[in-house]
């Protein structure tokens, strides 16, 4: 009767330790308990081959363990170990949603090869909030009752003689038969539905599919014995031939005198006239409605400004707008693209970069900067098509170079002409080592502002643009970046503005209110690109462009946005605000006006139509005449009347222009899921829902296959050249 309550007490904690393992893995996979997860639709197949999948990987932990262990007691303080292990990782798991938003995969590891400094000031205590505010803590309840459950087991033992249970060898035989059985009717599930026949994969889907579809445990397992599941072949898309493969590109190619738009069934041209374009033409550039705006920049200089973590919503909230009181005034001189979002993935601040110079969409999975060095891809870019025009290129980033292993790339991939200027060339213009520039940036002052970033004040970096436009002389694209107004947001000099009139300041949360008093600041590093901070005098240059984007959102998904807008936003509706940024084109002319000392933009007007990363590729090259018959591009001119989408390519949302609500006064597109396409918002019906979204996964998984097969580019380049 004793021997019978001993093992009835070891079976209850070994039924725990699979039970509630197996429950914690929601606190990762369910946007109920994490509600910065971006599950697929959900399916009950899906559902129970997972929590198969789970309780088998647990069982054979516990096989294992009674294996080894002899002795009840070692075996109890073995599974409490491995479920704080467990824990940990769900954890860890959680917290990479929240940054990121797609569930953790081995590629992903790639994060940790960047240098850390300045990017984790301020996360652990971010981290810390999560897990009291947001209850993370839960995750721990395993480890705790089984702490609970081995500290009664061990005082019972003191003072009663104990028998170990005996797992002879046909508890052995019983027990891993019964693993193989479930273990294998999972995998065999999980096979099934990834193989059928409507079932949608691309490689960035793979770990939702994984932890949703197999199980968070046997997922992990597979990843880490090297199981690869890569679905961006030229077999898995029936690419067989040189011809098909030309066929499937060409369809996208928008280089072409006339080309479909899957969206309104319309046919548009590589050549934009300017009665199909919104932009309100200045008189300086004497065009009339049928002439070409294609090549109306050839020969101008250009300022590609990357800019850090800039929502659109900091616009479109009046009482944090009107604190940009530069920004408001350019913008007026401009095309304002009203509808920019961001598409990038795992590469985050590089990918967007990497779109913006190549016009192509990345994986969503892993970073182009390192890939390419696996890979030998080699495609045109921005710098290699300015440089066919003779012109210099160059890019100023306050960061360390080794950042998304941009020392390599910038020449070796994109092509920049000269070396990029980083850090240690920001040390070295003050006479100093990278170290003693460091330590000087403690107590800096630039200005009289006192600078509190680790790195150098984009003010500093404006400065050395100056010095770069009179080392070049002319014909030159000089690409700047932002980099400290970086997430968690501390290294704002500036007082906090005054926000009193703003309804539920007082509610916000302190990472918020840091992100929204950075607006003064910002406003004033975007008027030192044109004005110098210490004279005032005009830096600019009527013959050159400025176009300045954001790489991304601020990734607030922490409720606030609800308060900032004053009503209750969905789910959606909040993705759709957190993936639009900030971009627009400023081309200077020479009637300046009086009000601002603002040169006239030659070019402005507000689109409305959705943009991202990839259309200002093409846009730049449509306006100061970059292409030629044999190259290719996908997106669509930023300034014309076509619609377009957008994929936010690390949880696969889709932004679509909507034909039949364009003109509406406050426009805003269509956002769908490609994880679970019952998910869209506003709650309308999209025309045609079937025909583009049919195109925009094809277009996807293409996408994934050029910037993975370096064979894939050359073939439709060569192909296009024997046309």
């Amino acid at each position: 009767m004793t021997i019978r309550k001993e093992h009835k007490k070891l079976f209850i904690i070994v039924l725990l330790f699979i039970l509630l393992n197996t429950i914690n893995t929601y606190f990762v996979t369910s946007q109920l308990l994490n509600r910065y997860t971006a599950p697929i639709s959900r399916t009950f197949v899906g559902e129970v081959t997972s929590f198969f999948g789970n309780v088998s990987i647990l069982f054979l932990i516990v096989i294992v363990v009674f294996l080894i262990a002899r002795k009840d007691k070692n075996r109890i303080k073995s599974l409490l170990f491995i479920s704080l292990f467990l824990n940990i990782l769900i954890l860890l798991l959680g917290y990479y949603t929240l940054f990121y938003s797609n569930h953790f995969s081995l590629n992903a590891l790639d994060i940790f090869k960047n240098p850390s400094e300045g990017l984790s000031q301020g996360l652990f205590t971010e981290a810390i909030n999560e897990l009291f505010l947001y209850y993370r803590i839960l995750v721990f309840i395993p480890s705790v009752t089984l702490l609970v459950l081995f500290i009664k087991y061990r005082n019972y033992a003191k003072i009663n003689e104990t028998i170990d249970f005996n797992f002879s060898l046909r508890k052995i035989l019983i027990s891993s038969f019964s693993f193989i059985l479930v273990f294998g009717a999972v995998n065999i599930s999980f096979a099934g539905q990834i193989s059928r026949k409507d079932s949608y994969n691309i490689n960035s889907l793979n770990s939702t599919q994984g932890v949703q579809q197999y199980g968070l445990y046997p997922y992990y397992i597979t990843e880490f014995l090297g199981i690869k599941f890569n679905h961006t072949t030229r077999k898995s898309l029936d690419i067989n031939t040189e011809q098909e493969l030309f066929d499937s590109y060409n369809n996208f190619n928008k280089n072409q005198n006339s080309y479909y738009n899957f969206i309104d069934g319309k046919y548009y041209s590589n050549e934009l006239l300017v009665r199909n374009s919104f932009a309100t033409i200045s008189d300086e550039l004497n065009l009339n409605d049928d002439d070409s705006l294609n090549g109306v920049f050839k020969d101008k200089n250009l300022v590609l400004v990357h800019m850090e973590s800039l929502n659109q919503f900091l616009l479109e909230v009046p009482e944090i707008s009107e604190k940009f009181v530069f920004l408001n005034q350019l913008l007026e001189e401009s095309i304002v693209f009203d509808n920019f979002y961001t598409s990038v993935g795992m590469g985050v601040s590089s990918d967007a970069e990497a779109s913006v110079l190549t016009g192509l969409y990345m994986n969503g999975y892993s970073t182009l900067y390192r890939d390419y060095e696996k890979s030998g891809l080699t495609v045109d870019t921005l710098p290699k098509l300015f440089s066919k025009k003779n012109y210099k290129s160059v890019s100023v980033h306050g960061d360390a170079k080794e950042f998304y292993n941009r020392n390599h790339a910038y020449h070796d991939f994109i092509g920049f002409s000269e070396p990029m200027f980083s850090n240690e060339d920001f040390a070295r213009r003050e006479n100093m080592t990278l170290e003693e520039y460091k330590e000087s940036r403690k107590n800096y002052v630039y200005n009289g502002i006192e600078i509190k970033s680790p790195w150098p004040s984009e003010f500093e970096t404006f400065d050395i643009l100056e010095e770069f436009k009179e080392e070049l002389g002319s014909k030159y694209m000089l690409f700047p970046a932002f980099i400290s107004q970086h997430t968690p947001f501390l290294f704002d000099p500036y007082d906090s503005p005054d926000y009193s009139n703003l309804k539920n300041y007082s509610k916000l949360k302190e990472i918020t209110k840091r992100y929204i008093n950075y607006v003064p600041y910002l406003d004033d590093l975007i008027k030192s690109s044109l004005f110098d901070p210490k004279t005032s005098n005009s830096r600019i240059d009527t013959n050159t462009v400025y176009i300045f984007y954001s790489d991304h959102g601020s990734s607030l998904k922490n409720g606030d946005l609800n308060l900032l807008y004053d009503k209750n936003l969905s789910l959606l509706e909040e993705r759709r605000i957190l993936q639009q940024t900030i971009s627009f084109i400023y081309a200077p002319g020479k009637t300046i006006n009086p009000l601002t000392n603002l040169n006239e933009g030659l070019i402005k007007g507000r689109q409305k139509l959705t943009r991202t990363n990839t259309d200002l590729y093409r846009t730049i090259g449509d306006l100061f005449g970059l292409f030629d018959e044999n190259d290719f591009y996908f997106g669509v001119n930023g300034i014309s009347n076509e619609p377009s989408f957008v994929i936010d390519n690390r949880i696969q949302d889709i932004i679509i222009d909507d034909i039949n609500r364009i003109n509406e006064d406050d426009y805003k597109p269509y956002l769908v899921s490609l994880r679970n396409e019952n998910k869209y918002y506003p709650n309308v019906e999209l025309s045609n829902k079937k025909r583009i979204m049919d195109n925009i996964k094809y277009f996807k998984q293409l996408s994934d296959l050029i910037i993975s097969d370096k064979t894939v580019y050359i073939d439709f380049k060569n192909a296009l050249q024997k046309r």
